[in-house]
């Protein structure tokens, strides 16, 4: 008698009822996949994470507590066997552009139709990367921008290390969180101020405003 094949297992996180309500039946009903936890919150997710080790992890990016990259950001590497799939409506390419750099494996914006869901999570657990139209969209555009951009010789921890900085996060909390010391996020800040041509504090923010570094309203 053949061995019935076991479905993937997802853990879901997202705030708004009626969206998770939707995937959560598009997990389990439609795919037929095993919907193992069903969570709010950036701690719920965190415990669940831990907890079920799915074979893919989809979270909205933006959640009461926090983001859904603080997730993948602490736990990616202690759950190499997760795959990950970011839900969005904020269509921002330097969401996008994080994404990626995080090695995020599937990005769908949720303007999308349920279709496009779908084959998402379907490509992103038969191992492949799979980002909607609109995503690769925005990605695309963001690196044009980025080329182009004064500060586009910034390294990738510059860039986190002015973002957290435009967020109002002092050097020993970006360097705690970063997991530097606080004289190396101070070194970083001399160096992005030097590469930018810009010392004063207002003028970092307004830069990384511009430029995308951080979410506006």
């Amino acid at each position: 008698m053949p061995v019935e094949k076991k479905s993937a297992r997802v853990v879901l996180v997202e705030d708004h009822i009626m969206v998770r309500q939707m995937f959560a039946h598009l997990v389990r009903d439609d795919l037929g996949l095993d919907l193992v936890a069903d969570c709010t919150t950036v701690a719920e997710g965190t415990e669940a994470l831990l907890r079920e080790k799915p074979d893919l992890a989809i979270t909205d990016w933006m959640l009461p507590d926090g983001r859904g990259f603080d997730l993948i950001r602490n736990l990616g590497a202690k759950l190499p066997k997760t795959r990950w799939l970011l839900i969005s409506s904020n269509e921002q390419g330097h969401l996008v552009r994080e994404a990626v750099s995080l090695g995020v494996q599937g990005f769908v914006m949720k303007r999308s139709d349920l279709a496009t869901l779908r084959q998402a999570i379907t490509k992103v657990l038969a191992g492949e990367t799979y980002y909607c139209p609109v995503s690769a969209r925005l990605l695309v555009d963001k690196m044009v921008v980025e080329s182009a951009a004064i500060g586009s010789n910034l390294t990738p921890r510059e860039r986190e290390v002015l973002r957290r900085y435009a967020m109002g996060q002092n050097p020993k909390q970006t360097a705690d969180e970063l997991n530097v010391s606080a004289k190396t996020v101070q070194n970083l800040l001399t160096l992005i101020k030097e590469k930018l041509g810009l010392h004063e504090p207002a003028e970092l923010v307004r830069y990384a405003i511009k430029h995308g570094y951080v979410e506006t309203p």
